[in-house]
């Protein structure tokens, strides 16, 4: 749930960047976008998770890039569910 009160909306790529949507390393946990859009460390109830949709992402028109996920550009998770593909 974004604390803007839209509802559920799906954030696409911006043109070009696709290749940069997920970023795998296994010292980190899940980091989405090649600027590191959406960033949730190895400790995500800690105060180090952050989000801001400017480098791969494209933030909905009119909403802050900072604050449009989690309210704060800095955040803490309480709740993550988590999905896994095999190719």
């Amino acid at each position: 749930v974004n604390p803007s009160g839209l509802p559920p909306t799906k954030i696409p790529p911006k043109a070009g960047q696709e290749g940069y949507a997920m970023y795998c390393e296994s010292s980190y946990g899940p980091i989405f976008g090649g600027g590191h859009d959406l960033c949730i460390s190895s400790t995500p109830n800690s105060n180090n998770c952050a989000a801001s949709l400017s480098h791969t992402y494209q933030c909905p028109t009119g909403q802050n890039t900072n604050t449009f996920l989690t309210g704060n550009q800095n955040f803490t998770v309480n709740e993550m569910e988590v999905f896994g593909f095999e190719q």
